[in-house]
C-alpha cells in the first residue's frame, strides 16, 4: 500500500485530528500529560470507552454491519451453535445441502462442526445468549485497553508509560479490526496479556493467569503454548508449587477444547483442523505444523503453494513466509511501517531493561512459533493476523520507548497521520471486497417478508451467517441447483422456498430474495458433496472440468482417492447408482463403487474430453439417505454427477460402462 492523501471523508477527518494532536502535543504537552496522570483511573476509563466506540464504528463503517471474511463467518456460526447447546450440530437430510468450506463431519455421523478451536466461539456464544453477538468485540476492545495498561504498568512500574500504552492501543487500527469482526485474535491478545500479567504478579493472580492460559490454548493453541512456556518459567523462578495453581486454572479451557475435539472428530485428542483438511484438501498431510515436502494444501491455498512452495516448506520458504508476515506486522503496530522504528529504538535503548527484554522475548517467541506454519495468513485490514496477539505487548514496549526518548506527546498525532496517509487504504480494501457488505443480512429477508420457510443461499459466508443450528421455522441451506434442493424441500414438507441471491462482483447489485420452487432432478453435482463424509485414500476437491460434455457442472476431482459420499433414494425399491465421469487425459481408467454392501467396478480406456456413465447393478434401497464409497485411480478423473435411479428389476440392463 502506498502513501498519499485520503480518498474518503473519514480518513480526511482522522488526518485533521492527527494534525491537531501534533499541535497539541507541541504546545500543551505538559498540561495534557499532567491532567491524565493526576486522574489515571478516569483517563483509563475514557480510553477504554473510546476503544469500544471506535471498534463499534469500525464494525458499521468498514465491515458494514457484520462479519466479512470466511473465517469470521465460520466463528459466527460456531458460536451460534454453542449458544444453542451444540459443539457439533445436527442438520436435516441430505447433509450435502449444508456441508461446505470450513465445516467437517464427525466419523459415522451426518452432523457438522466448525474446524476452529472453541475458545473464542464460547465467548461469542455469550453474546448470542444475550441477543447481541456483535457487541462482544467492542467490549473486548475496552478490556484490551485496560489489560494493556495493566501489563505496561507491571512491566515498567510507571503510570505515564501505562497510560501511553493504552493510548497507542486505542489508536491501533489493526486492533480496531480485530475487536470489530468476529475473529479470535483480539480475544487471544487479551488472554495472552492476562496470562503474562497474572504470572508476573503471582499470588492470587496465578489463578487468573491459569484461566487465561487454558482458554488461550482453546482459542489459539500455538499462542497458548508459547504463553504457557513464559508463564511457567516466571512461576518456576519463584516456587514450583505455583505451576500447580497455573495448571488447575487452565483446566476449564482445556476441558472445553477436548470436548469440542471429541464432538467433531470422535477423539478427545483429535485435531479438528487436521480432520477438516484430511477431508477437504490434499495431498494427505498438507496442513501440518513443521517443515518438509508435501506441506501446502493445493485447493485452499493452491496459488500460494504453486508460487511459493514448489520445493516444499524448507528454510528458504519459511524465511519468506515469516518475512512477509513481519512486513505486514510492521504496519500493524502504529498504523504505518515507518513508525515501527520506535519499537526497534526501544529494543536498542532498553536492552538492559528487564521489562523490555521480557516483552521482546515474548514477541520473538511468537514470531518463531508461527514460522513452521506455511501460509502467510495476511489480508487487508487484518494485517499479519497470526502475529496480532503480540500487539499489546508491543504497545507496552512502544510506550516505554516513547517516554524514554521523550517523544510520547507526538504518538497520538503520528498514529492518526499514519492512518490518514497510509493505513486507511487496507481497511477500505477490506470494506469493498467481495460485494462490499455481509453476504447474508436478516434485514434483507425481513424487508421481503420472509420469516419462515426454506432459504437457499449461494455463498459459504451467507450460509455461515444465516444458518441457525437446530431451527426448523426458517431453514437456511446452500443452493445446489440439483437433487439436493428437491430432497431437502420434500424432507421439510415443501415449505415456502426462496433464494437469497448475493452478488460478490466488484460492482455488485444489491442482494435480493426471490421465490424458488426446486425442480424434480434425479442427479446431484458431485462438487456439492464436498467435503466428503470420509476420505480413506488420496484426496478430493471441487473442480469445474473443462470438457464441453460436462456442461459447466461442479465436479469432484479424485486424486487417487477413495471417498465416501451421500446419496438419497426418493422411494423404496430397486435402484441403479449411476456416476458420471469426466476424463481430462488419455489413458486407462479404473473406478470401484460400493453401496449397501454391494461392490462393483468399471474399467475402460479414457479419452480426454469425454464424459462416461458407469451404471451399477440393481440394489434394493430404502427411502432416504445412504452412503456410497467411490474409488478412482489417476489424477485426470472428475466425478461430475451421481444419481440413484429407480429401475424395474425385470429386464434391467447390467451394462458396466455407458458411453
Amino acid at each position: 500500500m502506498t502513501f498519499g492523501l485520503p480518498q474518503e471523508t473519514l480518513a480526511w477527518a482522522v488526518l485533521a485530528i492527527g494534525l491537531g494532536a501534533l499541535a497539541a502535543g507541541a504546545l500543551r504537552a505538559d498540561r495534557i500529560a499532567r491532567a491524565a496522570s493526576d486522574r489515571p483511573r478516569l483517563t483509563l476509563a475514557l480510553l477504554a470507552l473510546g476503544a469500544a466506540l471506535l471498534s463499534a464504528g469500525y464494525l458499521y463503517h468498514y465491515l458494514r454491519g457484520g462479519p466479512r471474511i470466511i473465517d469470521a463467518t465460520s466463528y459466527y456460526l460456531e458460536a451460534r451453535a454453542m449458544a444453542r447447546g451444540y459443539l457439533a450440530f445436527p442438520v436435516p437430510d441430505p447433509s450435502g445441502s449444508f456441508r461446505g468450506r470450513f465445516l467437517l463431519t464427525p466419523p459415522a455421523q451426518a452432523s457438522l462442526a466448525v474446524l476452529f478451536p472453541p475458545g473464542y466461539p464460547a465467548l461469542l456464544a455469550l453474546g448470542f445468549v444475550m441477543g447481541a453477538p456483535l457487541a462482544v468485540g467492542p467490549v473486548l476492545a475496552a478490556a484490551l485497553t485496560w489489560v494493556t495498561y495493566a501489563l505496561a504498568r507491571e512491566l515498567f512500574g510507571k503510570t505515564e508509560v501505562a497510560l501511553l500504552a493504552a493510548v497507542v492501543s486505542v489508536l491501533c487500527a489493526a486492533l480496531r479490526y480485530h475487536t470489530a469482526d468476529t475473529m479470535s485474535h483480539g480475544w487471544a491478545a487479551l488472554l495472552l496479556c492476562l496470562a503474562l500479567l497474572g504470572a508476573l504478579k503471582g499470588g492470587r493472580w496465578l489463578l487468573v493467569a491459569g484461566l487465561a492460559l487454558g482458554f488461550l490454548i482453546a482459542t489459539r493453541p500455538v499462542t497458548g503454548l508459547t504463553a504457557g512456556a513464559f508463564a511457567g518459567l516466571l512461576c518456576l523462578r519463584r516456587r514450583r508449587a505455583e505451576l500447580l495453581v497455573l495448571g488447575l486454572g487452565a483446566l476449564p479451557g482445556l476441558m472445553l477444547l477436548l470436548a469440542h475435539q471429541h464432538a467433531a472428530t470422535g477423539s478427545w485428542l483429535g485435531s479438528t483442523q487436521l480432520r477438516y483438511y484430511a477431508l477437504a484438501d490434499g495431498p494427505p498431510g498438507c496442513f501440518r505444523y513443521g517443515f518438509g515436502a508435501g506441506i501446502g494444501c493445493v485447493f485452499e491455498h493452491g496459488d500460494f503453494v504453486q508460487s511459493r512452495l514448489s520445493e516444499g516448506y524448507g528454510l528458504v520458504a519459511a524465511l519468506g513466509t515469516t518475512g512477509r508476515r513481519l512486513w505486514m506486522h510492521f504496519g500493524d503496530v502504529m498504523n504505518a511501517w515507518p513508525l515501527f522504528a520506535v519499537v526497534v529504538a526501544t529494543l536498542v535503548v532498553g536492552r538492559h531493561e528487564r521489562g523490555v527484554r521480557l516483552g521482546a522475548f515474548v514477541v520473538m517467541a511468537l514470531i518463531a512459533a508461527y514460522a513452521p506454519f506455511y501460509f502467510d495468513g495476511n489480508y487487508p485490514g487484518g494485517g499479519a493476523r497470526l502475529l496480532a496477539e503480540a500487539l499489546p505487548v508491543e504497545h507496552a514496549l512502544t510506550a516505554w520507548g516513547l517516554v524514554r526518548l521523550r517523544i510520547g506527546r507526538f504518538a497520538p498525532g503520528a498514529m492518526c497521520l499514519a492512518f490518514g496517509l497510509h493505513g486507511h487504504r487496507a481497511h477500505e480494501a477490506l470494506r469493498d471486497r467481495e460485494g462490499g457488505r455481509p453476504m447474508f443480512e436478516a434485514t434483507v429477508l425481513e424487508a421481503a417478508g420472509v420469516d419462515r420457510g426454506l432459504v437457499f443461499v449461494n455463498t459459504d459466508h451467507g450460509f455461515n451467517l444465516g444458518h441457525v443450528p437446530g431451527a426448523r421455522d426458517r431453514v437456511v441451506a446452500r443452493f445446489r441447483g440439483d437433487a439436493h434442493d428437491t430432497w431437502l424441500w420434500n424432507a421439510l414438507g415443501r415449505p415456502p422456498a426462496y433464494r437469497y441471491v448475493f452478488d460478490a462482483s466488484p460492482r455488485p447489485e444489491p442482494p435480493r430474495v426471490e421465490r424458488y420452487v426446486p425442480t424434480e432432478i434425479a442427479s446431484v453435482e458431485a462438487g456439492a458433496e464436498w467435503p466428503p463424509l470420509e476420505v480413506r485414500r488420496g484426496y478430493a476437491h471441487p473442480d469445474y472440468p473443462a470438457a464441453a460434455c460436462a456442461g459447466g457442472r461442479y465436479g469432484l476431482r479424485l486424486r487417487d482417492a477413495e471417498v465416501e459420499l451421500e446419496l438419497m433414494a426418493a422411494a423404496e425399491g430397486a435402484h441403479r447408482i449411476v456416476p458420471r465421469w469426466v476424463i481430462d487425459r488419455d489413458g486407462p481408467v479404473e473406478v470401484e463403487l460400493e453401496a449397501e454392501g454391494v461392490r462393483w467396478a468399471a474399467r475402460w480406456d479414457g479419452r480426454a474430453g469425454e464424459c462416461t456413465d458407469t451404471p451399477g447393478p440393481l440394489i434394493p434401497l430404502r427411502e432416504g439417505v445412504f452412503r456410497v464409497k467411490i474409488s478412482g485411480r489417476g489424477g485426470g478423473l472428475v466425478l461430475g454427477g451421481l444419481a440413484a435411479r429407480s429401475t424395474p428389476a425385470a429386464g434391467a440392463s447390467r451394462k458396466g460402462v455407458d458411453n
